[in-house]
């Protein structure tokens, strides 16, 4: 019955232009609070959770089986899941960075590992990019000392830095996390190489808010992206108007609240990053906003999402419309 009554929630508001996401209750050490989670990445068939501040006596990131979210969508959707964990072995970056503020980003390929990360130092943002190499039977991710490639931001404002990366062809991709005409006109995605040295800069199209964390590439270069806007961020990101909804309704919550949480389309082509036609997917809003901070597909079947700190961490599947 409960199951029955969550689907016909999810269609009922659906219909009004927006998806409600389904929480997935999470217990142990991931769940706790001030590890702030910071994004979500497939590694084979295991979701990596990756938090901002690791535990410092033990650090580590977290996984999912894929097995563990299809059985509990599947089922009476009741019991809480507990990810398991994996030893992180890097360099003491506190002592090296100033004003280190933990992991921002994460993808994979193969047993490659890439992270970005972020300091503020006499309020100057800054942004890196480093790599590392997965054993998972030993459930070990082991960072690259040698090897810290500082990334030049295209404007300073308060805790906004880079914060997607992602795996396309043979080159790693970063996003800005602030692209709003009136702070940043000229936005680009940066491409690296799997050495972490710059090739090259694409356009990317001005969205306003703020953009989180992104998916994989699909085969037809499409990914999409969270875009999330706190209202108490408007004097830093200056808003400009939202084109995102333009030729699309706007959802009931979405009218309601003067917060956005929402998910935007991608298509990579040869010198330019465009948004699709593709109608944005509108979460069904709470009084207060959900700092969305992860995103990785499930397959054909909808997103998995995770929230930082606030209001607290929430992993939630949002399924296809």
């Amino acid at each position: 019955m409960k199951l029955i009554i969550t689907i016909l929630f999810s269609i009922q508001f659906m219909s009004a232009g927006e998806v409600l996401p389904i929480e997935i209750p999470l217990k142990g050490e991931a769940a706790e609070r001030n590890l702030e989670m910071s994004g979500l990445a497939w590694y084979g068939d295991n979701l990596i959770l990756m938090p901002q501040y690791v535990n410092k006596e033990a650090p580590g990131f977290y996984f999912l089986k894929k097995d563990q979210i299809n059985n509990w969508l599947e089922s009476d959707r009741v019991d809480a899941l507990i990810p398991e964990k994996i030893d992180l072995i890097f360099p003491n970056f506190e002592d090296g960075i100033g004003g280190f503020q933990g992991f921002e980003a994460v993808c994979f390929s193969g047993n490659n590992a890439y992270m970005v990360m972020e300091s503020k130092d006499d309020d100057i943002m800054h942004s890196f990019l480093v790599s590392g190499k997965m054993d998972f039977k030993q459930k070990r991710l082991t960072i690259n000392s040698k090897k810290l490639e500082t990334i030049k931001l295209p404007v300073n404002i308060k805790n906004m830095g880079y914060e997607s990366i992602l795996k396309y062809k043979y080159r790693i991709m970063i996003l800005f996390e602030a692209n709003g005409a009136n702070v940043n006109a000229d936005p680009n995605a940066e491409l690296y190489t799997t050495s972490l040295k710059h090739k090259a800069s694409i356009s990317f199209p001005n969205v306003e808010y703020r953009i989180t964390d992104v998916t994989d590439v699909d085969s037809r270069g499409r990914f999409w992206a969270l875009n999330y806007f706190w209202p108490g961020e408007k004097k830093r990101l200056l808003p400009a108007e939202d084109t995102i909804l333009d030729g699309f309704e706007e959802g009931l919550t979405h009218q309601q609240y003067d917060h956005v949480e929402r998910l935007v389309e991608f298509k990579i082509n040869s010198k330019e990053i465009v948004r699709t036609s593709t109608a944005p997917i509108q979460l069904v809003m709470e009084e207060k906003s959900r700092n969305w901070e992860g995103l990785a597909r499930l397959d054909k079947k909808g997103f998995l999402m995770i929230v930082d700190e606030h209001p607290r961490t929430i992993l939630a599947f949002v399924p296809n419309k």
